[in-house]
């Protein structure tokens, strides 16, 4: 069993279940570190873009390599949209992320997610 389990087939609720408060409950619960990400009502990529070139440096700091229950910022349709939670299982990266399609909390292999749906941006630690 790993840590993420419990966080799979949580609901997707607009700015109370989205990939960033998720990412943040995650940190404190995991880890122990309380991140304190802003409530984000955004709903379009460019304001979900906006939002995370607003707070990422002041939150976290980009690492050269994925770290178990540190962040992950991920690009889609060439903007950056989208935060997950890094997890190493049986050997590969996942990426625990709340995905708004499914309408769910999911865990996907990261090679499977860059491959389909998103570009990585960068592996993050929270400060």
């Amino acid at each position: 069993m790993h840590w993420s389990d419990k966080y799979v087939f949580e609901p997707y609720i607009p700015g109370e279940g989205d990939c960033a408060s998720l990412a943040s409950r995650v940190s404190a619960e995991v880890s122990g570190k309380a991140v304190d990400l802003p409530c984000s009502h955004a709903t379009t990529l460019r304001e979900q873009t906006k939002q995370i070139l607003q707070f990422k440096d002041e939150l976290a700091s980009r690492i050269g390599a994925a770290k178990d229950g540190q962040p992950a910022l991920f690009e889609g349709r060439g903007r950056l949209c989208h935060i997950g939670v890094m997890c190493w299982i049986a050997g590969e990266w996942w990426v625990l992320h709340a995905d708004r399609g499914c309408g769910f909390v999911v865990r996907q292999k990261l090679r499977e997610m860059t491959r389909l749906h998103f570009k990585l941006e960068g592996f993050y630690q929270w400060l």
